[in-house]
């Protein structure tokens, strides 16, 4: 395994380094820049994504990103270079901006890799790799569960809208089609998304909500099965009252006799 190159490490504060100075000058990174807020601040801008500076953020830009700063901002940070290999493939991985719950694990190794970088002393260059490996270690485990977090709290979100519209749009079209270009989706990340969230195919929830809210409507109206079977999105009639017994082992107006007679409403 090829060890990382540290090019620099230290605190920036943007109050000493850029008095008077609003925004940095836009560059773009040679290397892979670490940096760990030291207070909350300004703005960074990474490529086509920014973050508010917050203190349980970290800060990771890669090669070849165009990146500026809106101050203040101060921060522990590490600049170094890092070829093809596993380490490369750890840090590439890492988000440009992610939120952690390690902060004091992070500010102490920063600040030891700070201290050691800075000292020139012989046999300093050990340990300061054996902290850089410690250091991307924890960040490539802490950005992979924190992209997980991410990718199910985006997973529920995404069906709690899919549902919505489901419900706000019963009497329509509602395939696998439209509900994924409802939702900005291809249809098979979409199909495989709505599955794994409800435990059911978007046509299986479709039918079983459509079923359910004519249940409330034989129960609440005297609407006629043909008024029903439109209000729940059924193509007609029929295919309601099939669709209905399949499910149910009943027809529409058997399955309320029954529920009367069961439960004397």
């Amino acid at each position: 395994m090829e060890l990382p190159i540290i090019v620099a490490a230290g605190i920036f504060d943007s109050k000493i380094v850029a008095k008077n100075t609003v925004v940095s000058r836009k560059r773009t990174t040679t290397m892979f820049e670490i940096e760990l807020p030291i207070d909350d601040g300004g703005i960074s801008y990474i490529d086509d994504s920014f973050s508010p500076i917050k203190t349980n953020m970290v800060v990771c830009a890669k090669p070849g990103q165009k990146r500026y700063t809106r101050f203040p901002y101060k921060c522990y940070y590490i600049h170094m270079i890092v070829h093809d290999g596993i380490l490369y493939d750890t840090l590439i991985k890492i988000p440009d901006f992610f939120e952690t719950d390690k902060y004091e694990t992070y500010e102490r190794i920063f600040k030891r890799l700070i201290k050691h970088y800075n000292a020139l002393s012989k046999g300093e260059e050990i340990i300061i790799q054996s902290l850089i490996l410690e250091l991307l270690y924890d960040l490539g485990k802490d950005s992979a569960q924190n992209i997980a977090k991410q990718k199910n709290t985006n997973r529920h979100l995404l069906t709690e809208k899919a549902i919505g519209y489901i419900k706000e749009h019963l009497t329509e079209d509602l395939s696998l089609d439209t509900l994924a270009g409802a939702m900005s989706l291809s249809p098979i990340y979409f199909h495989n998304l709505f599955k794994v969230s409800t435990g059911k195919t978007l046509r299986e929830f479709v039918e079983e909500y459509r079923i359910k809210k004519a249940i409330d409507l034989l129960l609440t109206t005297d609407f006629s099965l043909t008024k029903i079977a439109y209000e729940c999105g059924f193509s007609s009639q029929s295919y309601f009252s099939y669709a209905f017994k399949r499910k149910m082992k009943l027809t529409p107006r058997k399955y309320i006799q029954e529920l009367y007679s069961r439960y004397e409403l």
